[in-house]
């Protein structure tokens, strides 16, 4: 849990008198001030500490912060801040539109005018009796659809009427910092492991996730429960960041010719890069200056890329990791599902970082504008 120091106490000012809602005001203002000067363009803030989370309702939303919140302002299974991360589910039942079931699709507004697209999924992958099995490929048990549920955790007595409760749970800090969090349940899997997760978006990391993982009582115990981002393809990423290198994915794998995927390469801890604070991060990136100039498909929009690179990211924040923390990536010569050779050569497909299981670890996944043609900028600190 994020903390925020208690306020001292203070006798009541007069002006309070006279202004009753001065407070409110000055609350404002101060969100404004951290949502003007959160990350963009590769920069990563410390966050504002938080605690005493005052529940904030439609009337007292933020001017300056626009949340998309499923069921409140919008249709679709999406939440997030406008102009920054998106990220969203696919409909609890059916097939959805917009690739596999059973993945958090991540979005980001990299195409022209601001206008968001699909960068990335992360898929739940728990290992029980060295048996991983996989969110997005795993039969349902339900309806049996591939890739497994996901849904919004209903509250036993929602306040809200209609969808309104699906929209998450919107809280601001003292310090005017306004969190979003919503409870995700994934249906349980075939070995037995039943999870749910917590995910939070801060006003001053709007650009970034928080996940937590949790075990229902009646989980089998894991090894591992992966959270991993799938699809490094659609960016064709190709840099790994590390502490004190790049490592591509040309020279890790500089035969593979096959259409699959490859074996994992796994880096430990002490080749990961750690910032002051002591916060782990890893980084991938494309090596492309323009990747909206290929068309992998052309006349088609499949797999293609049509925006600005960007830097994608997993972070553990100080206090936060074990010894046994380590990334792995694996890659594709091939787009997914095709025998396309993916343009400019093999490129990262699966990232993720991992560590062993235990009840309420958190990885944070974020994106920054930041090209990465030189080392990113959230790696410089």
């Amino acid at each position: 849990m994020i903390t925020c120091p208690a306020p001292r106490p203070a006798p009541k000012p007069r002006w309070r008198k006279i202004f009753p809602h001065a407070g409110r005001f000055l609350m404002a203002l101060v969100g404004l001030v951290v949502a003007l000067g959160a990350e963009r363009n590769g920069d990563l803030r410390e966050p504002v500490a938080e605690s005493r989370q005052i529940a904030v309702d439609a009337q007292h939303e933020s001017a300056s912060i626009e949340w998309i919140r499923s069921g409140k302002n919008t249709d679709r299974w999406a939440w997030g801040i406008r102009g920054h991360l998106m990220w969203g589910l696919a409909p609890p039942t059916g097939k959805p539109d917009d690739g596999p079931r059973g993945l958090i699709r991540i979005r980001y507004p990299v195409l022209p005018d601001g206008q968001e697209d699909l960068l990335n999924f992360i898929a739940v992958e728990p290992i029980v009796d060295g048996r991983k099995h996989y969110s997005e490929l795993e039969p349902s048990q339900l309806d049996d659809l591939q890739g497994k549920r996901f849904w919004v955790a209903r509250p036993p007595a929602p306040a809200d009427h209609g969808d309104a409760w699906r929209a998450g749970r919107l809280t601001r800090c003292v310090a005017g910092v306004e969190s979003l969090e919503v409870q995700v349940q994934v249906e349980r899997f075939l070995n037995e492991a039943h999870v749910w997760l917590t995910i939070i978006q801060r006003s001053d990391l709007p650009d970034e996730l928080q996940l937590t993982v949790h075990a229902h009582p009646d989980s089998a115990p894991m090894d591992y429960c992966i959270l991993t981002a799938t699809m490094g393809n659609k960016a064709r990423a190709r840099h790994l960041w590390l502490d004190d290198r790049v490592v591509s994915s040309l020279d890790l794998y500089p035969d593979y010719r096959e259409a699959a995927f490859t074996d994992h390469q796994l880096f430990p801890l002490d080749q990961l890069y750690r910032n002051a604070a002591g916060d782990v991060l890893v980084a991938i990136t494309t090596d492309e200056q323009d990747p909206s100039a290929i068309e992998p498909f052309p006349r088609r929009t499949h797999w293609y890329y049509g925006g600005f690179p960007v830097t994608q990211y997993w972070r553990k924040p100080a206090g936060d990791w074990r010894d046994d923390l380590h990334v792995a990536v694996n890659a594709r010569y091939t787009y997914w599902m095709s025998k396309q050779p993916i343009p400019g050569g093999i490129s990262y497909e699966n990232f993720e970082l991992r560590e062993r299981f235990y009840d309420g670890q958190r990885f944070h996944f974020g994106i920054t504008t930041d090209p990465g043609t030189t080392r990113p900028r959230i790696m410089t600190h």
